[in-house]
C-alpha cells in the first residue's frame, strides 16, 4: 500500500512538473501567427513613400508585447509570419495574443508620430494561427 502511495505521489510530481516547464516551453516552440496587412481604401493616399517600416507586434493577454516583425518597405497587401524567432519575451507568451501593425518612416516602435498609420484586431487569436488580416485604419496626426 505505502509503495502504491509513493509511486502515485511520484507520478503527481511528474504530471505537474511537466505541465510548469513544459508548457511554457511549448508554447514557445510552436508560436506561428501569420497573416496580411493591409491599408484602409481612405488611407491609401497617406502611405509613406520609401524607407518605410511596418512593425507587426503580437501582446500578450496582459497587453505586454511578446513578440515582433518588422518589415522594410513593404509592399500592401504585406505578408507577415511571426515565429520562435520573432519572440523578444518569450516567458511572457500567452495561449490567446492580441495583434496590431505600425507602419511608420523613423524605425521607432512605441513612438507615434505625425503620419504614421496604425491598426490592430480587437479579438484575440491563438498562438497558433494562419490567414489572419490587420487593416491600418487610423493616422496620427
Amino acid at each position: 500500500m505505502l509503495k502504491k502511495l509513493m509511486w502515485l505521489a511520484v507520478l503527481a510530481a511528474a504530471g505537474f512538473l511537466t505541465w510548469r516547464f513544459g508548457y511554457p516551453a511549448a508554447l514557445k516552440y510552436f508560436f506561428r501567427v501569420s497573416g496580411t496587412v493591409s491599408v484602409a481604401p481612405g488611407l491609401l493616399p497617406a502611405l509613406p513613400g520609401a524607407n518605410s517600416m511596418l512593425f507587426v507586434v503580437a501582446r500578450n493577454e496582459s497587453g505586454l508585447p511578446v513578440a515582433v516583425e518588422k518589415l522594410i518597405n513593404p509592399v500592401f497587401p504585406a505578408e507577415f509570419e511571426m515565429t520562435s524567432a520573432n519572440l523578444i519575451m518569450p516567458d511572457l507568451l500567452t495561449r490567446r495574443i492580441y495583434l496590431e501593425a505600425l507602419l511608420n518612416t523613423h524605425g521607432q516602435l512605441g513612438v507615434l508620430r505625425k503620419g504614421d498609420l496604425k491598426g490592430s484586431r480587437q479579438d484575440r487569436v491563438n498562438f497558433i494561427s494562419k490567414g489572419l488580416g490587420i487593416t491600418l485604419n487610423s493616422a496620427e496626426k
